[in-house]
């Protein structure tokens, strides 16, 4: 029975593992920028860097960044920084920041600045067009 055991929990490790591992964010020349996995950013190196809660995000210290409420994305005091329309993101004053499509980021002049797998994009947008995250 305890051999059975340890190859289920080998086996559920390797689950893990491998559900975290294709949660990544790349630069536009394809190096790791960090990872996302359940609500929590991590940078490259695998540094906490903050988290995104019921739509709110945080600090790796926990202090209020901002929040997102119907495609619309505001600060920690509230100030509305920009909004997302059919995968385009736009800041306040409604200039093109850059677009998603698919899973790749491209700045406003259509340069492709970064690369995802199984990532909110939310948490894309935050990282690669708003740098509420810095990874």
């Amino acid at each position: 029975m305890a051999k059975y055991f340890k190859y289920f929990l080998t086996f559920i490790l390797l689950i893990s593992s491998v559900g975290g591992y294709g949660q990544q964010m790349y630069d536009g020349s394809g190096s790791l920028l960090g990872r996302y996995d359940n609500g929590k950013i991590y940078n490259r190196s695998g540094n906490y860097e903050g988290r995104i809660e019921s739509q709110r995000f945080y600090s790796r210290s926990g202090s209020y960044l901002g929040y997102e409420s119907n495609g619309r994305i505001y600060d920690s005091s509230g100030a509305y920084i920009g909004y997302a329309d059919s995968g385009r993101y736009y800041d306040k004053t409604g200039r093109l920041i850059g677009y998603i499509r698919g899973d790749f980021v491209y700045s406003r002049s259509g340069s492709q600045i970064g690369r995802f797998s199984r990532v909110p994009t939310l948490v894309v947008a935050l990282v690669y067009l708003y740098r509420i995250f810095s990874l």
